[in-house]
């Protein structure tokens, strides 16, 4: 579910501009004012290095990204940042690719963000190559009636990113068994969506949850995102269910709790939330429409 701000002041966006000149003596790149170095630098010239020679340009390339949400907490700051980047690429290249195409060089700084390329809900396609392995919408915005309110428990970035944990997720016991699983639960997932059975969707979310958590709490060496907060508004979710209002969790790599419900309980979930101990904030989603190209430029 690609999100945006369930209210006109909340957006949720990365804001990503870049420009290839033979003036730039190197390559440079910027996020919310810090300069990118090492690793994050390595995964930004990975996305872009595929586009340049695809576009047969040798030219360096400036760029500055912004988030309106905090980066690297859990709320898919990767994702969203390398679709942005992917895209604003594409279109400074001169390349006429359609979302799929550019969801296959989002793929290659962060996997989710080949998802992020769309609006609406969104299907990875695995794929055993470059070609075959991009993201495709499986249904609009509007088409499955389906909120989140996100409780932010902490802000601050978390020690160990997510391009970090993928790396040690196979010394766990477990990563073999939540492949397969993430695999059969991706296709009853999609069918779930296109049959508008709510519940179907959030248990198989909460399941497909749990599977990742237990990966990196039992990867070498372990990962332990959740804090106290954490594990207090999971529980939190079977009470609220038994008392009426219906909504599932899922974490991402990070502390902070997305719930989902259904449009016309997103404000008693928030209520609910803003009650909770540990709950510092709430930000409200919808599903949002497609990544674009403005033409307000950040330089």
């Amino acid at each position: 579910m690609t999100k945006s701000g369930f209210t006109h002041d909340t957006h949720l966006q990365a804001h990503t501009t870049i420009e290839f000149s033979d003036s730039y003596e190197e390559d440079t790149a910027e996020l919310d004012g810090e300069v990118l170095i090492g690793r994050n630098m390595t995964r930004i010239v990975r996305v872009v290095d595929a586009l340049r020679r695809h576009a047969n340009v040798d030219s360096n390339f400036k760029m500055i990204s912004i988030n309106d949400f905090p980066t690297q907490a859990g709320l898919a700051s990767s994702s969203s940042g390398f679709a942005a980047l992917a895209i604003a690429t594409a279109n400074a290249l001169g390349l006429d690719f359609t979302k799929g195409e550019i969801s296959k060089y989002a793929r290659l700084g962060s996997g989710s963000a080949a998802r992020s390329i769309h609006g609406g809900f969104v299907y990875w396609n695995r794929g055993d190559s470059h070609e075959t392995s991009y993201a495709e919408q499986i249904c609009g915005p509007n088409e499955f009636d389906m909120n989140a309110g996100i409780a932010i428990v902490h802000e601050g970035r978390k020690e160990v990113t997510s391009d970090v944990g993928h790396e040690s997720a196979y010394t766990s016991p477990f990563d073999k068994v939540r492949i397969e699983k993430s695999e059969e639960q991706a296709k009853e997932i999609k069918k779930a969506i296109l049959d508008d059975d709510f519940t179907k969707v959030g248990g198989i979310v909460e399941e497909n949850c749990k599977y990742m958590h237990a990966v990196m709490m039992t990867s070498t060496p372990p990962l332990f995102y959740w804090n106290p907060d954490t594990l207090r508004l999971i529980k939190s979710v079977q009470k609220m269910r038994r008392e009426g209002l219906e909504c599932y969790f899922t974490i991402d790599a990070g502390p902070n709790v997305h719930y989902l419900c259904r449009p016309e309980d997103i404000y008693e979930l928030q209520k609910t939330l803003e009650g909770i101990e540990g709950v510092r904030n709430t930000i409200l989603v919808k599903p949002a429409d497609d990544s674009q190209v403005t033409e307000k430029h950040l330089f």
